[in-house]
């Protein structure tokens, strides 16, 4: 008799507690997922805070956490995931009764990207283990990972010889609204520039002497369409990375950049347009607006996209290409561009085994680098 009693209120145990985990295991149970920081750079470590609390009495003995995010972020501790298109991640604890578990979770950043975490899923158990139970919770973080600035020799010396470039030509042009003096007419000056009170004061016809001004912008157009047949992402990214170097150089001597690139946007579609500026917190727009690339997606045809970009005139702009794409179309279009005698270069990353294959190198400012002594050195 005393083991049927047993038995019953083992059954009367069981159902008992099968019912109150159905209705209330989500009860004060709350979970957020967190990036430690807003940005990162390629290649270094950074933390996702797991926090999970239970603000009621019932124990839950075993709760997962679950939620995926790209595989680009590449976690030191996999826990019970599985990586395919995508990284998703398992995490298994045990929470007693008004307890908060916070867990840091370190990963390597593996490329340059704007990543998301949306939602995550708990599922709870029983207490027996019997029986799980599933229920969304709410989740947004994001974290920008910016590309790494290239380096390499090859990459210093041409970096240098067009920044000594530019550097030279900072002073060769005059601000009509900054005077440095006054000199005395000659016959080639202008009436506008003729200052009447010094001229009162000198007995003698006296000019203002304008001061030199730096050169109002320098343009970066990187083309990130690859034609050739054989698809190389390595080389677009690179395109990127070293656009972020001489945009970091260019903006710490205050020169102005702009930036534009044909790639989609990951969040509006569009593609990149930085105007000129050099103001505080360019490089960080700039970084993120890289990191937002979307090169998974298709490209814009580049000549449709900055037309009336690079039909803008001006001997105060210079131009860099950054393109490994070397289609007739696109040398087309550089050709026609140093016809307007426009101050420009074209950087190329290429592997030592690729062909330039580029006519009238010279003619295009065309600068080969080599790709495999920049991605080596990361």
């Amino acid at each position: 008799m005393l083991i049927i009693w047993i038995g019953l209120g083992a059954v009367l145990l069981f159902a008992a507690q099968a019912w109150i985990y159905s209705h209330y295991w989500e009860k004060g149970l709350s979970a957020e997922l967190l990036f430690s920081r807003e940005s990162a750079v390629e290649g270094e470590e950074c933390l996702l805070l797991e926090r999970v609390e239970n603000r009621k009495l019932l124990p839950l003995p075993m709760l997962k956490v679950k939620f995926q995010v790209s595989r680009n972020l590449r976690f030191s501790d996999e826990g019970d995931g599985a990586v395919t298109d995508k990284y998703y991640r398992n995490d298994i604890l045990s929470l007693g009764p008004r307890q908060r578990v916070t867990r840091k979770i370190p990963f390597l950043c593996g490329a340059r990207g704007y990543y998301r975490i949306r939602g995550l899923d708990l599922v709870a158990a029983d207490l027996f283990l019997t029986r799980e139970m599933i229920a969304e919770a709410e989740a947004d973080t994001t974290l920008y990972v910016y590309p790494r600035p290239a380096a390499g020799v090859e990459l210093d010396t041409a970096l240098q010889k067009l920044n000594g470039e530019i550097l030279a030509k900072r002073h060769m042009l005059e601000d009509p609204f900054e005077y440095r003096g006054i000199r005395e007419y000659a016959a080639f000056d202008e009436m506008k520039t003729i200052n009447w009170k010094a001229t009162a004061r000198m007995g003698e016809l006296m000019v203002n002497m304008r001061n030199f001004t730096s050169l109002r912008a320098v343009r970066i157009f990187l083309n990130l369409e690859d034609s050739g047949i054989l698809k190389n992402d390595r080389l677009v990214e690179l395109c990127i990375s070293i656009a972020v170097r001489f945009a970091g150089e260019l903006l710490g001597q205050g020169i102005r950049v702009a930036v534009y690139a044909n790639g989609r946007d990951v969040l509006t579609g569009e593609p990149m347009k930085m105007q000129p500026s050099a103001a505080p917190g360019h490089m960080e727009s700039i970084n993120r607006a890289f990191a937002r690339l979307d090169l998974e997606k298709e490209v814009y045809p580049f000549s449709e996209v900055f037309e009336r970009e690079l039909e803008e005139e001006g001997k105060d702009i210079a131009t860099l290409f950054l393109s490994v794409d070397r289609s007739a179309a696109f040398q087309e279009l550089i050709r026609h561009f140093a016809g307007s005698g426009a101050d420009f270069s074209w950087m190329c990353p290429l592997f030592p085994r690729m062909e330039g294959l580029v006519e009238d190198a010279e003619k295009l400012h065309f600068i080969r680098l080599n790709a495999e002594e920049m991605l080596n050195g990361k």
